[in-house]
């Protein structure tokens, strides 16, 4: 009995000894399989297409994009035409009537405007023509591209920026020669008389010392000056009277200028039918304004100007004489309302269209300045009768346009305050201009 139990723990120590030698080997043999793995050089993975390998490939394409071709820029001059532009500079002829049809369809190339620009691109080695870039007044291109169907055209713009600037001036003799003297776009001052055409004749209330000052916008293309935008606010000091005006649109309703209080500068009647922006953009801009002289002999006015000076409606309405009238020679006489008529002499011709029923718009021109009848010399005269008499067209108080609409009347003197502080950032003296902020435009 004892015997046989020293035999079983003799088996079973034989057992665990065995058990253990095998985990002993098998741990070592694990080790040694780690170790050479770890020896053993690691195999480099392909490359992937990660975003950086992405790019630099993009850029060499470009890169090397660029060291095969060679271009030409053109500037459009006066006369010039897309056929003898793209023969001049070397496209081959077979290839410029298909060019030229391809861009058939395109309006902005039908009519070729002086200033706007043409770039070519050719491949250097066979001298083939690639790529067409056609960039117009406003920043607008027209890039057309080779391709293996023909030529492909698609558009885009180049982003415009936008300055808020102040002008200032001051009258001396008349609103074109303080333009000149101060440096402002004559544009811009016309601009500025169309905008007070309601409340100031700009060729009777005039006075030496006025002045005035006006913010708007300036758009830079690539650095470049293209081009004013519109006179968002502006003063007139016109002897003791200050007019204000603010660009102002309340939503769906039409854009307009109004004064501080929200009342609009538009009247039923224009303050004078010489409209100052068609009497000085039809003269050379080295001359002085063409007004020489205003007579009041009778219940009217007389305006001396220039033959062929275009007349306007000064308010809307219908056209219930045009006819030879004795002494007034050619003659032309509106009906507004029930309350009033205008009329116009000493016309030298009437404008097409124009006759008896004919509706007129204000500001629409009816006719052109000149001596017919009884006069010494080219001039317009220019009458208003009220319920039937005689009033002077000069002092006449006009009734104004629709105001600001009153639930926009706080919105609107937001916009007041606002434009207010633009103007006095600069306390620069009359005539200099100031670049006051900076906003995108694409």
């Amino acid at each position: 009995m004892w015997r046989r139990n020293q035999q079983n723990v003799y088996v079973q120590s034989k057992r665990k000894v065995r058990i253990r030698r095998f985990t002993f080997l098998t741990l070592l043999l694990a080790s040694l399989v780690i170790l050479v793995v770890s020896l053993k050089p690691r195999q480099q993975l392909p490359p992937t297409n990660s975003p950086t390998t992405f790019y630099v490939d993009r850029f060499a394409e470009k890169k090397n994009y660029r060291q095969s071709v060679h271009g030409a820029a053109h500037t459009i001059a006066l006369g010039d035409n897309l056929y003898q532009v793209l023969v001049n500079h070397g496209v081959k002829i077979q290839e410029v009537g298909g060019l030229i049809a391809a861009w058939r369809s395109l309006p902005e190339l039908q009519k070729l405007r002086p200033g706007e620009i043409l770039e070519l691109i050719f491949t250097r080695d066979s001298q083939r023509l690639e790529k067409v870039r056609y960039q117009n007044m406003h920043g607008q291109v027209l890039a057309t591209t080779r391709t293996e169907e023909g030529w492909t055209t698609s558009r885009y713009a180049k982003p415009v920026v936008v300055t808020s600037a102040l002008a200032r001036g001051a009258i001396k003799d008349s609103l074109y020669q303080s333009a000149v003297d101060e440096n402002i776009d004559f544009e811009l001052a016309l601009a500025l008389a169309d905008i007070f055409a309601w409340d100031i004749d700009f060729f009777v209330d005039l006075r030496p010392g006025d002045h005035y000052a006006f913010l708007y916008g300036q758009r830079f293309r690539e650095g470049k000056l293209v081009g004013n935008g519109r006179i968002v606010a502006a003063h007139f000091h016109n002897g003791s009277t200050r007019h204000r005006a603010y660009y102002y649109q309340a939503p769906g309703k039409r854009a307009d200028y109004y004064d501080d209080q929200g009342n609009s500068l538009r009247k039923v009647f224009l303050k004078s039918p010489l409209r100052y922006s068609r009497i000085s953009s039809g003269f050379s801009k080295r001359r002085l304004h063409p007004i020489l002289k205003i007579y009041r002999p009778h219940p009217g006015v007389d305006y001396a100007a220039p033959t062929g000076t275009p007349v306007a409606a000064v308010g809307d309405g219908r056209v219930i004489s045009r006819r030879w009238k004795n002494g007034y020679g050619r003659f032309i006489a509106i009906r507004h309302n029930s309350r009033y008529v205008t009329s116009y002499g000493h016309l030298y011709r009437y404008a097409s269209k124009i006759k008896v029923g004919s509706n007129v718009k204000q500001g629409q021109v009816i006719g052109y300045v000149g001596a017919s009848g009884l006069a010494t010399g080219p001039h317009l005269d220019f009458r208003m009768k009220k319920d039937g008499r005689f009033v002077n067209p000069l002092k006449n108080r006009l009734p104004a346009a629709r105001p600001v609409p009153p639930n926009y009347l706080s919105d609107f003197k937001k916009r007041v305050a606002s434009l207010e502080e633009e103007l006095a950032q600069t306390q620069s003296p009359q005539g200099s201009h100031a670049t006051l902020a900076v906003s995108v435009n694409q």
